[in-house]
């Protein structure tokens, strides 16, 4: 049991001594009702559309839920919780919850929903639960729980407050959960325009390079994979396969985990290794040994690697040193890391045109080498492919600046609503006042509330019992009234 460091006017007593603790099953109810799961609520939210089923008949694995009642999922390390308003009032719910409710007007119905999202209450309910396969708060578990009881006042206070910073808080996870979709379209158009020109299009008129590759005449540029734009001055469209050669990883080996060929030094990678959104990679989770290495192809430092099967099919990665990697990724080189840089670039961007074009074929997504070979790339002269990586590279030093901000903010906001219902139930979040009526006072109100409830329940079981009884009794009187007859007795 927690220790007891309230403020005096506060009690902490037994959740369920002084709170309603609901038991399980529904022994009748008219019509149809929807039935809902734990897994109705999804990141703390309920979710109705699609996420309940209809019931028509009582079962002991489910419960009615009423207005106010404060339901929480029983399994241990979820803060899953609902306040029961007028849309829920009256439906079913899963056994997989616990369901409480204040005896009359003697606790906050959204206070103790508060309470149940609390470290306060999470902490006990994680120590108390168990189960072999999943471990959950019992009936008999929760008979442990304890809970802060402010005088009723100041729960109405401490409720008002929460509201009022809760929603500022909410507010500001809304606004703060834009910045990632922001800087992805902010990092989407300065790529754009890279490979575009218009990057560098103020450095042109200053800086005037001709185009000086060599380039061979092996492939056709196929102009049905994507339209051929006007380019800038000094650019020109070529084939990607007469730019760079295309090489297919390699690793012919089936089972691809056989343990023979894995477990020395050398860093091997797979598809699923490539980063989402390009750069380096710059870690490996496989190593390949000798045998390994002479079934496979070391691919050198900055060599830029594409993905051309399965679900991550047209992710790009460079590598930060030499690794070797599998036949379902293709390697590019041109010797020079800013070059390598900039057909990175042009290939993020063309990615989903990339999957677009993989599907078409139908069957299993497939990025065939001669698609690659015959893809139009449109090359600028090397400087300015160098002067391109260079801006690019401080546009998104800002942008991962900004990022690392919004981590370090999200971080302390996520913390933060714990850190309120701490001082909430500390006595710490309003201040207490010194007319309110005890908490102590407010026991002996639930211990009458508890008796006058507990009556009306013995005096409708009596009911329910007379009901049943009585066509019975009937029956057992005529019943012996025909043994007199028969017998004379």
């Amino acid at each position: 049991m927690m220790e007891n460091n309230f403020p005096d006017s506060w009690e902490l007593v037994k959740l369920v001594e002084q709170l309603n603790f609901l038991p399980t099953g529904v022994k009748e109810f008219e019509g149809i009702k929807k039935y809902f799961s734990t897994g109705s609520i999804q990141e703390n939210e309920f979710t109705p559309e699609g996420e309940f089923t209809f019931i028509n008949r009582p079962s002991r694995a489910n419960r009615i839920a009423e207005l106010g009642d404060v339901l929480q999922a029983r399994m241990k390390a979820t803060d899953k919780g609902l306040l029961i308003d007028e849309k829920l009032d009256g439906q079913l719910f899963s056994t997989g919850f616990l369901q409480v409710k204040p005896y009359g007007e003697t606790y906050n119905n959204k206070l103790l929903y508060y309470y149940i999202k609390s470290e306060f209450f999470l902490t006990q309910k994680n120590e108390l639960a168990t189960g072999s396969t999943q471990e959950a708060l019992t009936d008999n578990g929760a008979n442990d729980i304890v809970i802060p009881l402010p005088p009723l006042p100041e729960q109405h206070r401490i409720v008002d407050k929460l509201d009022a910073v809760m929603q500022k808080v909410e507010s500001n996870k809304l606004r703060l959960d834009k910045i990632p979709k922001l800087l992805k379209r902010f990092r989407q158009s300065v790529l754009a325009a890279a490979v575009s020109g218009r990057l560098t299009e103020e450095w042109r008129k200053k800086n005037n390079y001709e185009n000086l590759f060599e380039i061979s005449k092996q492939f056709e540029i196929n102009d049905t994979y994507r339209e051929l734009n006007e380019l800038s001055e000094n650019w020109k469209w070529v084939a990607l396969g007469n730019y760079v050669k295309c090489n297919r990883g390699r690793f012919s080996i089936r089972p691809r985990n056989d343990p023979r060929y894995f477990g020395g030094s050398i860093p091997f990678i797979q598809i699923g290794d490539l980063p989402r959104e390009g750069g380096f990679i710059n870690t490996h989770k496989q190593t390949l040994n000798e045998s390994g290495l002479k079934v496979s192809k070391m691919f050198p430092k900055n060599t830029l690697t594409m993905a051309i099967v399965g679900a991550t099919i047209a992710n790009t990665g460079i590598l930060a040193y030499d690794m070797c990697f599998t036949d379902s990724m293709v390697g590019m080189n041109k010797g020079d890391l800013d070059l390598n840089l900039f057909l990175d670039y042009y290939l993020r961007i063309e990615k989903e045109n990339f999957r677009q074009l993989s599907y078409a074929g139908g069957g299993q997504p497939n990025i065939k080498l001669e698609l690659l070979n015959d893809y139009p790339f449109p090359l600028p002269p090397k400087e300015e492919q160098k002067e391109i990586v260079r801006k690019v590279e401080q546009l998104f030093a800002f942008a991962d600046k900004i990022e690392a901000r919004y981590t370090k903010a999200k971080t302390i906001l996520d913390k933060l609503p714990q850190s309120i219902l701490a001082k909430a139930f500390r006595g710490e979040l309003v201040p207490q006042n010194p007319n309110d009526e005890p908490a102590s006072v407010l026991l002996e109100r639930i211990k009458k509330e508890k008796e006058k409830l507990a009556g009306e329940k013995k005096v409708k079981k009596i009911k329910e019992y007379s009901i049943k009884e009585k066509p019975l009794k009937i029956a057992a009187e005529k019943e012996v009234k025909y043994i007199k007859v028969i017998t004379g007795k």
